[in-house]
């Protein structure tokens, strides 16, 4: 099982689609409230490696072990509600819902009665509506978004977007993050406004962030450490000045970016 202090582990995780190996005999361990990257190139298993984590996927081989529970076999949804948290690179957001809303929607957890009563500020969803709401625009406050509660999530800047998903998997009330290429489609004032925002939640919020991206300044400026697939094997895992200097790293990776 995972020691006291780990949030999630992966134990000899491996992943087949007919003969091709995924994922292929993957261990690491994650930390409360660390910061930990997955990296590598197109086609190296990050992707897949979320989704064994949150259930889209289930291991052939190995464990996954999230607050000493093993989440093989659980569905999506099961998982959630035990406090993993997702966003994904092509974002996914109630896009004809506003700001707002989409927080609320996100906050079943605090819920006595269902979303839709919940959104009406009279009757039995009175009450429930006041208390949801101002939990919601606490978070919107905190992601600097509450200037856009009444806007539809599809009217905002894109960047903004970027900042709503993160937003709406925090209301979740999910201890662990898995955010998948957050920095996807960023500017560079965005990515730097993302760093920060990613930065205030771990120190604020104590939360565990496991993210996949390709943007390397981001990385080696947000990570506790790095975990490094190719091909869908693990080749490095460490620091950021570890990961920066590994041979191994420098020529399936980094090498190609410069």
């Amino acid at each position: 099982m995972a020691a006291d202090n780990n949030i999630l582990e992966l134990q000899n995780v491996s992943l087949t689609f007919g003969g091709l190996k995924a994922v292929s005999d993957v261990s690491f361990s994650m930390k409360d409230n660390e910061i930990l990257s997955l990296i590598g190139p197109n086609g190296a298993g990050k992707t897949s490696t979320f989704n064994l984590i949150t259930g889209v996927y289930t291991p052939t081989s190995g464990n996954v072990i999230f607050k000493n529970k093993n989440l093989k076999g659980k569905k999506p949804h099961q998982i959630t509600n035990m406090g993993i948290a997702r966003t994904f690179q092509n974002i996914r957001l109630f896009k004809q819902l506003t700001v707002l809303e989409n927080i609320i929607l996100a906050m079943d957890h605090t819920r006595n009665i269902n979303f839709f009563l919940s959104l009406i500020p009279f009757g039995p969803g009175k009450n429930e509506y006041e208390k949801v709401k101002t939990q919601a625009l606490k978070y919107l406050e905190y992601a600097n978004l509450a200037e856009y509660q009444h806007l539809k999530a599809e009217n905002l800047p894109y960047g903004k977007q970027r900042e709503l998903e993160i937003c709406r998997a925090l209301a979740t009330g999910a201890d662990l993050l898995l955010l998948d290429e957050p920095a996807a489609g960023l500017n560079p004032s965005e990515t730097s406004a993302l760093m920060d925002i990613i930065r205030n939640i771990k120190k604020d919020l104590n939360k565990a962030i496991f993210l996949i991206e390709h943007d390397m300044k981001l990385v080696m400026g947000i990570s506790d450490r790095i975990v490094v697939l190719d091909y869908g094997k693990k080749i490095a895992e460490g620091s950021p000045e570890e990961i920066r200097n590994n041979p191994s790293v420098i020529q399936a990776y980094l090498g190609k970016e410069g």
